[in-house]
């Protein structure tokens, strides 16, 4: 494939201001074992988003994956009130809470930001799988408003053949399913695309340092642009590390614009 106006622009090192981009999956604040540029403050987050033009990212606080949920909503509903234009908080759920807690954390952020746009589970790091009753109100929240799901693992019990993701995404079809890290290995790539397949709202999120050679190119060709999404993992990686592994990438224009943004345009309704 020839150089298209996307890899010119990278090429170039001009920024895609005149580009939707929007980052799907980000973090806050600082974590125990990596080093954080500027300590993962939302400013440090934006200063480095405007290097390449990034309009947009969905982000849960590290505080909010691991120890303490509410602090970690409660900072990310504060950065966002504060930069209502360039962060979009997850709320982030810990199915071992008592469910009423739960119950009241979501409605609590429903009210205050005016409806959730939504939920990051991270299960490995609460030591559950998604099948947890404690991550059932958020299911249900989700699928009455027509909300995303970011899940670090979309582990649970297999039953009748059917894998837990594939039984979710039809038991909850208004519900946008995305997967993380799904393009972090060959593994990954052959488990969840056929995924996409069983289901139309199963989505790839590309988040994480790895990326096996021709791994994007196959999503698309598999999967489809408009099942994939562009993620960073901002701030353990820079993003001028992750999005020029899409600008490159041997695909069309209009399906990098899809991944970079388009897509999650519309599933986050921004």
């Amino acid at each position: 494939m020839t150089d298209t106006a996307l890899v010119e622009k990278l090429k170039s090192g001009i920024r895609l201001d005149d580009e939707v981009v929007i980052d799907d999956h980000a973090h806050m604040g600082p974590w125990f074992n990596f080093h954080i540029p500027g300590g993962g403050a939302p400013e440090s987050m934006i200063a480095n988003m405007d290097l390449m033009g990034v309009d947009m990212v969905v982000f849960s606080p590290h505080i909010a994956i691991g120890p303490d949920i509410r602090e970690g909503n409660r900072q990310a509903a504060e950065a966002a009130q504060k930069y209502p234009d360039r962060l979009v908080p997850y709320i982030t759920i810990n199915p071992r809470y008592p469910l009423a807690q739960i119950e009241a954390e979501i409605a609590h952020y429903h009210d205050l930001l005016g409806g959730i746009k939504g939920f990051k589970f991270h299960s490995m790091c609460h030591a559950v799988d998604c099948s947890h009753v404690g991550y059932g109100p958020a299911y249900e929240y989700a699928n009455e408003h027509g909300l995303p799901i970011l899940s670090h693992v979309w582990d649970g019990p297999e039953k009748d053949g059917k894998s837990f993701l594939t039984r979710q995404a039809a038991a909850y079809p208004n519900i946008a399913f995305l997967h993380a890290h799904s393009g972090n290995s060959w593994d990954a790539i052959k488990k969840l695309v056929p995924e996409t397949k069983l289901n139309s709202n199963v989505y790839l999120d590309l988040a994480g340092s790895g990326r096996p050679y021709g791994g994007l190119e196959y999503m698309v060709r598999e999967a489809g642009a408009d099942r994939v999404l562009f993620g960073s993992d901002l701030p353990f990686i820079d993003i001028r590390c992750q999005l020029p592994r899409v600008l490159a990438a041997r695909i069309t224009d209009e399906e990098k614009r899809l991944i970079i943004g388009l897509n999650a345009k519309r599933i986050f309704n921004l």
